[in-house]
């Protein structure tokens, strides 16, 4: 190459002439490489995999060298700075990219500017955060990088949706409250809290601390928020106590005066929340309607207290399962024996401090074959490991059907049905 004059510029870059030599479509690739390799510091060289003829052809004739051969184009980022210092071009590299493209990233500077960033959004609210005794919450939004996913990793907004999860938990809980309402008074957008607005995640996961797997309404109904009126969740009562209340106790005890079973919706239970009664006997809870119309049935008003699942709990169940616990009345637990039923028992059990009923490993195997079998995936039983070696052995559904007439004797008031037969 001919050494030209020196030039004018402060920073001893010959532009015109450097873009000239630089600045075409062949040698765009090459170009890209080393200004990544500048900026990610200490690279001797860069390469470009399956290089056209005509990019070897720019390189080789940029570098004075001879015509190259291989799968990939490398480059000595040494010898481009020497022959762009040679021909008076630039003093070296750096100078003639950031005149080329602009300044050169520091990623490692922007690194820490990012770290110190998102430290300030999550000190920023740390005062309000330790009011609400939320420090766990926090910390796990922090170390999982959840609020920097529903931020698209931008701190400014990561710290207003932080603020606005704060506003509304500061308004919890609630007495029955619709979703909408708390959404329209807390963040002036009515639907801010459905399902998968970031705000809503965010409360959601506060709500949920433990990780439990609650359904959405039932995580809301734990805060006194009701999902869509609460008119529709229910669940399906026979026979339970109150010891004083307004319109809802009111309806629980004449159902029980004539031993006729009842649904209470979510917006009752939260909305007008009986004191509950306790009792001499457990709470007694089954996951089959059946079960509790056959022990209205035959037992009527003597019938024990009797409450069914109806499958997976309902927000109606979770609600008065909490509400009876939190009363200090004692609970327990039957369902089908197959393994959504298993899974269904771990979760009554374990939340709601239930013990089982009639869920042995010998109350199993001396119920008469059903002719179902087994399927889906083996779930262990939390509270008597022998019951999924016995169901995996056996491979038969016992549905609580067809052992009602054993939990019906258990639930007769007129007889000491023995305890609560774990």
């Amino acid at each position: 190459m001919t050494r030209s004059k020196a030039c004018s510029d402060p920073s001893g870059v010959d532009l015109p002439r450097l873009r000239s030599l630089l600045d075409r479509p062949e040698l765009e690739r090459v170009l890209r490489a080393v200004r990544s390799g500048l900026e990610r510091g200490g690279a001797e060289r860069v390469s470009i995999a399956d290089p056209t003829e005509q990019e070897r052809r720019a390189l080789d004739e940029l570098l004075g060298r001879r015509p190259s051969t291989g799968a990939r184009l490398v480059l000595s980022l040494g010898q481009l700075e020497d022959t762009l210092r040679r021909a008076a071009l630039a003093p070296n590299l750096r100078s003639a990219f950031e005149s080329l493209g602009g300044p050169l990233r520091n990623p490692s500077l922007e690194r820490e500017e990012r770290e110190r960033a998102w430290r300030r959004v999550f000190d920023s609210q740390s005062a309000e955060v330790e009011r609400l005794g939320a420090g766990a919450w926090l910390a796990a939004l922090e170390r999982e990088g959840l609020l920097k996913r529903l931020a698209g990793q931008d701190p400014v907004l990561a710290e207003r949706l932080l603020s606005q999860a704060l506003g509304v938990l500061q308004c919890l809980p609630q007495r029955g409250k619709t979703l909408s309402a708390l959404a329209a008074e807390c963040l002036g957008d009515a639907h801010g809290l459905d399902e998968g607005r970031p705000v809503a995640t965010l409360v959601r996961r506060a709500l949920n601390a433990d990780e439990q797997s609650d359904s959405s309404d039932a995580l809301w109904a734990s805060a006194g928020v009701l999902v869509g009126g609460g008119i529709t969740s229910s669940v399906l009562a026979l026979n339970l106590r109150v010891e004083t209340g307004g319109a809802t106790a009111s309806i629980v005890d004449a159902a029980a005066d004539s031993g006729e079973p009842i649904y209470l919706t979510l917006r009752q239970l939260l909305r007008d929340p009986p004191v509950w009664a306790p009792c001499a006997t457990p709470v007694s809870i089954c996951e089959n309607p059946a079960v509790v119309a056959e022990a209205a049935n035959a037992l009527g008003a003597d019938c024990a207290p009797l409450i069914c699942t109806r499958g997976q709990p309902s927000a109606a169940v979770v609600t008065l399962l909490n509400q009876l616990a939190a009363a200090g009345i004692r609970l327990r637990y039957h369902g089908d024996f197959d393994w959504p039923g298993i899974r269904i028992a771990n979760g009554i059990i374990g939340r709601h401090g239930a013990i089982p009923w009639r869920m042995g490993a010998a109350d199993y195997l001396e119920a008469e074959d059903s002719g179902k079998p087994l399927t889906e995936e083996v779930v262990a039983a939390d509270w008597d490991p022998e019951l999924g070696r016995a169901m995996q052995e056996r491979g038969q559904v016992i549905e609580e059907e067809r052992v009602v007439q054993v939990l019906i004797a258990d639930l007769d008031l007129r007889v000491d049905s023995g305890g609560s037969h774990g």
